[in-house]
């Protein structure tokens, strides 16, 4: 398993303390932020830099994306 990213275990650990219903607005609107930011990163020239952004924007969608589905389960 992958080291956590500082960020993304910060986010898990305060959705895991909100209400559910909360936690959930809240995940929306961070994955909506990063589609958002993915979009504009995507638009730019590809260099190793962009890719490895796109490749980290990624990384928090997925764990976004798990922490979701958590929350439903």
């Amino acid at each position: 398993m992958r080291r956590q990213i500082p960020m993304t275990q910060e986010l898990e650990n305060m959705v895991r303390r909100m209400d559910p219903d909360t936690a959930g607005q809240i995940l929306v609107a961070v994955r909506g932020t990063l589609v958002a930011l993915r979009s504009d990163v995507a638009t730019l020239n590809v260099t190793p830099e962009t890719r490895e952004v796109l490749r980290r924007i990624d990384a928090y969608l997925g764990h976004v994306d798990s922490e979701r589905t958590r929350l439903d389960a």
